[in-house]
């Protein structure tokens, strides 16, 4: 099983860990856990590092 953690590109803030689903839906992305917590950010990915496990996302200021 491949896990991820996922950050914040603008301050490299830890989002979520151990991300198995990453779902896209326009502006917003879905993170799901792998104990199946869910959070929604806006905005965009920026790079997925598969080796390192590592997901940035660009979020939106709200």
């Amino acid at each position: 099983m491949c896990l991820s953690n996922v950050y914040r590109e603008q301050d490299h803030t830890l989002l979520m860990d151990n991300t198995s689903r990453i779902d896209v839906d326009g502006d917003r992305i879905h993170l799901r856990d792998l104990f199946g917590d869910v959070r929604e950010v806006r905005g965009t990915i920026v790079s997925a590092d598969l080796e390192q496990n590592e997901v940035v996302i660009r979020c939106e200021e709200a």
